[in-house]
């Protein structure tokens, strides 16, 4: 990563407490936003972009996504949310191995980058979800990791399916490993999938160990259509 990046006459849409919006320049050094000036900025810097008639604005944030799932795109568009699941997904996701969720976040996080989305919170798959970890550390992304969590799921494939005093000890492993490492780019979250794939004792353990813990959990509610 370069130390020291100065963005020169774009449109700055600063998204600050008072949504100012001018032109001006932009310095960013150690990765972090270091000056932001109208007027311009008199001061060296190892990549220097000229973004007159560009606007510079912040990184968009993606606040739910499946990197596991990139591979997976379109194969079922025409499914109801469980058949969807049970038919397609559930399948292909007891079917990943280490190489094939690495190839399928390595897929996600470049076409997130390339659309100016820069952080992410990720539900991941039950299995091979260090490997997500390792993605999002080596391209330099900024993300909230969970590893999918299941202990139970009508007709969904065996190797989904968890004790749950494992899945939680994994969750926690992870924790331990990933969370807060680069400098707070990378963190760690329960990821209990939804009520239909969790036990109630699952649910329970996760509420009481994100309190005591202040860990975050993400989990789905509310995603089909009631009619």
């Amino acid at each position: 990563m370069n130390d020291s990046i100065l963005i020169k006459g774009g449109t700055l849409l600063t998204v600050d407490a008072h949504n100012r919006v001018f032109m001006g320049d932009l310095l960013i050094r150690d990765g972090r936003i270091a000056h932001v000036e109208a007027g311009g900025i008199n001061e060296s810097a190892e990549v220097v972009i000229d973004a007159r008639e560009c606007a510079v604005v912040p990184g968009f944030v993606q606040t739910h996504f499946h990197l596991c799932q990139t591979l997976f795109r379109g194969a079922a568009d025409d499914l109801s949310l469980i058949d969807w699941l049970k038919r397609r997904v559930w399948p292909l996701e007891a079917a990943h191995t280490a190489e094939t969720v690495r190839a399928s976040a390595r897929l996600g996080i470049a076409e997130m980058i390339r659309g100016g989305t820069t952080s992410a919170l990720t539900m991941e798959t039950v299995r091979h979800t260090r490997e997500v970890f390792r993605t999002v550390e080596e391209t330099g992304f900024r993300a909230t990791v969970g590893k999918c969590m299941m202990d139970k799921g009508a007709e969904a494939p065996r190797a989904l399916i968890e004790n749950t005093q494992e899945s939680i000890e994994e969750s926690l492993a992870l924790f331990d490993e990933w969370h807060n490492r680069a400098d707070g780019r990378i963190r760690a979250c329960f990821a209990p999938r939804f009520a239909l794939s969790c036990t109630r004792e699952l649910l329970q353990q996760v509420a009481v160990l994100a309190r005591a813990r202040r860990y975050r959990s993400h989990a789905r509610f509310g995603e089909q259509r009631r009619d």
